[in-house]
């Protein structure tokens, strides 16, 4: 039986303190254009935003005194909601792909194992090398970091070691980071010539 799909909630912006809700006495209010209206009691504060048929808010409720602004509820819900996704969007780190290799591996095995590493990197993926010890081969360990270095060196043109080898139990492990492209403007399109 295939597990069950998890119910993954919506974002939830937790309700700001509005209206008839703000039991401070004075607010600083700030205007739906933007400006300062100055310090005004609570309750002419709330009938000005009803005369715009807009919300009071408060903004910063620990302030001395607190900070309210008049604007639409909705409105605002929506462009938090939408900058919470973003950041949320732009947060994901595209996933890490893995090459093995063995010390003992043959040199067309090698150069394919560098290929598929370039197709990963050409999408801008990261690369985690790991060279697997196996049996007595950990006596081997020039050898070993001899090849991690021969496949980085088959790769630099695209990219660059982000973390040198690294020995974790039986296994060498190394990061291999793409390079951004720098584009070169010599070409003679761009030139313009002076008669």
């Amino acid at each position: 039986m295939p597990p069950r799909k998890r119910y993954k909630p919506a974002v939830r912006i937790p309700r700001p303190i509005m209206n008839e809700r703000i039991f401070a006495k004075e607010v600083l209010v700030i205007g739906s254009d933007g400006e300062k209206s100055g310090i005004i009691p609570t309750s002419e504060a709330i009938a000005k935003a009803k005369l715009e048929e807009l919300d009071l808010i408060l903004i910063v409720p620990k302030a001395n005194p607190p900070v309210a602004k008049i604007l639409d509820y909705g409105k605002w819900q929506y462009e938090q909601k939408k900058a919470l996704t973003k950041n949320k969007a732009r947060g994901k780190a595209k996933p890490m792909k893995g090459i093995r290799l063995g010390v003992r591996i043959a040199e067309g095995d090698l150069e394919v194992r560098a290929k598929r590493g370039r197709e990963f990197l050409e999408k801008s993926h990261k690369l985690r090398v790991v060279l697997q010890f196996k049996g007595r081969e950990m006596v081997h360990f020039d050898l070993a970091l001899e090849k991690m270095k021969e496949f980085a060196r088959r790769l630099e043109d695209i990219s660059s070691i982000e973390a040198l080898p690294k020995k974790l139990g039986r296994q060498l492990i190394m990061i291999l980071k793409p390079e951004k492209k720098i584009k070169t403007s010599n070409s003679p399109e761009n030139e313009t010539q002076v008669e």
